[in-house]
């Protein structure tokens, strides 16, 4: 092994920072070390890699990879002996951090490359006040010793994006610094610091668990009061707490504090999460499927297909429609089962799903093509999140899929889930219009479940309305007359402004008998048929008479 790689100077070096991580690379056997900080930060398996710019490049965010590849190249290729390049990187827990990776060229007596060594540097917290709140930065949080018992809350706005989005990043430094100031007043007793983004910590020496959850529960309360600053805008936050003592390891420290905020910020309805090894163990899960997900779509969505449920008129006896859904089996054992609830949230989170939204979308429409000529017509849906939307080449895609496969296009639905927010209407709504306009029909799928059904009925114009299993479930229930109530609404206004309404959630024929009288348009649900793979559906269509 080459003495520059493996020696006590490497060892000295590594150990020098928190905030900064050294590497060096043999260039002849392409084996790199880097420090075993850097290996605790990023979740790898050794200091000692082979390849370690393969194993790199899916560490580094997807919108940072082209400025990267293309510094790093000019090493690779000998066109430039040194390497200086900012951008992300994601650490062991899915987060991206910023970092300044500068490194360099070492030849051997025959001028040819020998060694590349350099450092990775944290940009996230490099000085010791924040300019916009005056707090002290997360650089002096890592500097920070711990070396006593106390409690951490890692703090984050939810959905800061989807505010900067709509009010303007002016707005959103505002909403950052109303945070500040309730914490630095309801946290007298701890030291506050913007670590970084949106993201505060609060650290208490010899203060408990159960204290700094005291110190949330009020700034939770006060974050949803009305603010001049703010003008009436609430905002909400998420925060991971734990314990410490004088023997944990800092970046461990910091580390399960991230885990945790992530955590609350996904799963928990209190918007607070208190460290355990159980939820550490949940959020490595989670990592390892984001990984898989990322490294199926790149191998050409191995593992990804799509199934169909059937949608039938309002007697069960005619499929009138189907909705295209996505399913995705993985062959690593470590991660077994993995079913759409968990995995498309992964997706949303980690980018990836806006590469499967193509690959949804173009299947739809291929099978659709194939149906239209061998069935009676009918609906064919896919589902299209408001992330996907902001992708400007996505709507063109699908008016160029519909060209390609020669599809009828009113048989084409574009569903629109109830995920997230919609920031942008503008966007949404001209978005929209294109695709009407080709011919395509529009509907709001999971309708009731979301902040935001009648605001986007009335902003949007929309050819069906999906109303959520929700309200459709237990309705033979005699107690449930909210729900009756609810559905027999919505039918009525859908047919007063013309839209067609389905039923999801159908799954009895006492439920089927009941909705009978609002006149849907469709019906889905278990009752007929669960989503299945081409072959079944395709029998199902033979056995209802649709060839």
């Amino acid at each position: 092994m080459n003495q520059i790689i493996d020696n006590d100077l490497f060892e000295a070096f590594a150990n020098a920072s928190d905030n900064i991580f050294i590497y060096a690379t043999d260039c002849k056997t392409n084996l790199t070390r880097i420090s075993k900080k850097a290996v605790s930060f990023f979740g790898f398996e050794s200091e000692y890699i082979h390849n370690f710019s393969e194993l790199w490049i899916d560490y580094v965010h997807p919108e940072d990879r082209n400025i990267y590849t293309e510094d790093i190249s000019a090493v690779h290729n000998g066109t430039s002996m040194y390497h200086n390049c900012q951008y992300r990187v994601r650490n062991r827990y899915g987060k991206y951090v910023w970092i300044e990776c500068r490194g360099s060229v070492i030849k051997d007596s025959t001028g040819n490359p020998d060694i590349f060594a350099g450092i990775m540097t944290r940009l996230d917290n490099q000085t010791k006040y924040d300019n916009l709140t005056h707090l002290l930065t997360g650089y002096e949080l890592l500097r920070n010793p711990f070396n006593e018992t106390g409690a951490l809350m890692l703090i984050g706005i939810d959905n800061l994006r989807t505010i900067n989005s709509r009010y303007g990043l002016l707005f959103g430094n505002k909403v950052i610094s109303r945070l500040a100031d309730i914490l630095t007043k309801e946290a007298t007793n701890a030291i506050v610091y913007r670590f970084q983004g949106d993201e505060f910590a609060v650290y208490g020496k010899g203060m408990t668990v159960d204290e700094m959850s005291e110190i949330f529960k009020k700034v939770f309360i006060a974050c949803g009061e009305e603010d001049p600053d703010t003008k009436s805008v609430k905002f909400s936050i998420s925060a991971g707490i734990l314990a410490f003592t004088e023997t944990d390891y800092t970046p461990d420290i910091l580390s399960k504090a991230e885990l945790s905020l992530a955590f609350a910020k996904d799963n928990s309805s209190s918007h607070m999460t208190i460290y355990s090894a159980e939820i550490e163990a949940k959020q490595n899960r989670k990592n390892k499927v984001s990984e898989e997900l990322l490294n199926c779509i790149k191998n050409d969505f191995r593992g990804f297909y799509v199934v169909y449920q059937p949608i039938l008129d309002s007697l069960g006896k005619t499929v009138v429609a189907c909705e295209t859904l996505l399913r995705w089996k993985t062959d690593n054992e470590e991660i077994g089962a993995c079913y759409p609830d968990e995995f498309i949230s992964i997706l949303e989170s980690n980018g990836g799903i806006n590469d499967i939204g193509y690959f949804v979308m173009r299947e739809a429409i291929k099978q659709a093509a194939l149906w239209q000529k061998q069935f009676k017509k009918f609906n064919v849906s896919f589902n299209v999140s408001y992330m996907q939307l902001e992708d400007p080449k996505f709507v063109p895609a699908i008016i160029e899929a519909v060209e390609k496969y020669n599809v009828d296009a009113s048989c084409i639905v574009v569903e629109l889930t109830e995920s997230i927010f919609v920031a942008d209407t503008v966007m949404v709504k001209n978005s929209f219009e294109l695709l009407r306009k080709h011919g395509i029909k529009i509907a709001l799928d999971d309708f009731g479940t979301g902040n935001s059904s009648f605001w986007m009925l009335h902003n949007i114009d929309v050819d069906i309305i999906k109303l959520d299993q929700s309200f459709i479930r237990g309705l033979d229930k005699s107690t449930n007359k909210i729900d009756f109530a609810i559905v027999e609404s919505v039918c009525l206004m859908c047919k007063r402004i013309g839209c067609l309404t389905i039923a999801e959630g159908v799954e009895t024929e006492d439920i089927q008998n009941m909705i009978n009288k609002f006149g849907f348009a469709g019906l889905q649900g278990y009752l007929f048929s669960r989503p299945v793979e081409v072959p079944d559906f395709e029998k199902f269509l033979y056995s209802h008479d649709m060839k």
